[in-house]
């Protein structure tokens, strides 16, 4: 369809029509279509819509959407992610955390969350996890100590 009709189709009734015009459209065409009533639509819009867009997705109802920004926003928004209610959202945040930065989600109530801080924070770090409730989260910690090993996080290392 040329572009002018896609435009049409942001709010057809049908959710199909709206996950492919969602799929087709890209930049400030995409707006609109951040607050559909259907949560797939919004999370095709997040993986596809314009960086800077992203924060205003940031608060989404729905945790799939919310994981799909965290995966995708800026650094400077990843902390603002790392309280969200979902345990999948806040794991995602910490694959994508600065390690300087991992330090304040070793708290986290999810032992995944632990478990991936435990792989990648600074070995001096480990301290505290090695007491962790989880025994998957204190081998991990052992197992880095023991070896030595430093794991570099995204643009370190």
């Amino acid at each position: 369809l040329p572009h002018r009709y896609l435009l049409r189709l942001r709010e057809d009734p049908d959710r199909e029509v709206r996950i492919r015009v969602a799929n087709r459209l890209d930049g400030a065409d995409l707006i609109l279509m951040m607050t559909d009533p259907d949560y797939y639509v919004r999370q095709k819009v997040a993986q596809r819509i314009s960086g800077h867009m992203l924060p205003l997705m940031m608060r989404d109802a729905d945790a799939e959407v919310r994981r799909a920004v965290a995966g995708r926003v800026d650094p400077e928004f990843l902390m603002a992610m790392t309280a969200d209610p979902d345990a999948r959202v806040r794991l995602e945040v910490v694959r994508r955390l600065p390690l300087a930065q991992l330090k304040w989600s070793q708290n986290d109530p999810d032992w995944r969350v632990r478990y991936e801080i435990a792989g990648r924070i600074e070995t001096g770090a480990l301290t505290t996890l090695l007491a962790d409730s989880d025994p998957l989260v204190r081998e991990r910690c052992r197992e880095r100590i023991g070896a030595g090993v430093a794991v570099s996080g995204p643009g370190e290392g």
